[in-house]
């Protein structure tokens, strides 16, 4: 994660540490774009290529809203996929029945994912 930040703010400040591996990001790129419109040589005048899959002017807040963004998708399948337990189907009407399915949901989630962090701690540093 830090390589992408780093890799931003280089381009922000308007240097390109690796010309070849954009070189050959580009000779994919056209060969992609050249399958995708059916012509040998495409015009690429109109293309626009970004240089960092991050926003270069702020690559940190970038990075972690993305970051946040797939754990929400994640506790989303997650609430989904959950079967609901016994103290789920005590809770009365529809409404307080989803606010507190979703309370318990990310919870649940929530330790799962820590649970998981704890077991995998080396591979997370």
């Amino acid at each position: 994660m830090t390589a992408l930040v780093r890799h931003a703010m280089h381009i922000t400040d308007g240097l390109l540490l690796d010309p070849v591996a954009l070189r050959d990001q580009l000779e994919d790129f056209e060969e992609t774009i050249a399958e995708h419109t059916g012509d040998e040589d495409p015009d690429l005048d109109d293309v626009a290529v970004r240089l960092t899959p991050l926003d270069p002017k702020r690559p940190a807040r970038d990075l972690l809203e993305d970051l946040l963004t797939g754990i929400h998708g994640c506790w989303l399948l997650h609430s989904e996929s959950a079967e609901p337990d016994d103290e789920d189907e005590d809770l009365g009407s529809a409404e307080d029945w989803d606010d507190e399915h979703q309370r318990r949901s990310r919870e649940r989630f929530a330790h799962l994912v820590r649970t998981t962090a704890a077991t995998h701690h080396d591979r997370l540093i």
